[in-house]
């Protein structure tokens, strides 16, 4: 797995794993959002409008400060489960706290 912090967020990208050539290379899930890091929470940048975060709830600016039951140190591995896998992420909107919960997806699934 590949990280890279940038201006435009926290971006992942899967790298193949050495395998056998005819192993096929599991998917990796996609939430449909740019995440910028900055000390204990993660700032929800850009949204996909048709991406899963977007329709859990997510707005730009809301602050993600746990995930699945932990700190921020279980976000990346989190964000980048397969296709189905169910993320729960605390999130701050205001003085506002909830739980969200969205599933990862393939990334071309939900495009006309």
């Amino acid at each position: 797995m590949l990280w890279a912090l940038s201006g435009a967020g926290l971006m992942l990208a899967a790298t193949p794993a050495l395998a056998a050539d005819d192993a096929p290379i599991p998917a990796v899930g996609w939430a449909g959002v740019t995440l910028t890091l900055a000390g204990d929470v993660a700032r929800i940048g850009e949204l996909d409008p048709l991406g899963p975060a977007a329709r859990a709830g997510l707005r730009p600016g809301d602050l993600v400060y746990g995930c699945n039951g932990g700190g921020l140190g279980r976000l990346g591995a989190a964000l980048a489960g397969p296709p189905g896998e169910r993320v729960d992420l605390a999130v701050r909107r205001g003085a506002a706290q909830r739980l969200v919960r969205l599933v990862l997806e393939e990334r071309d699934s939900v495009r006309p």
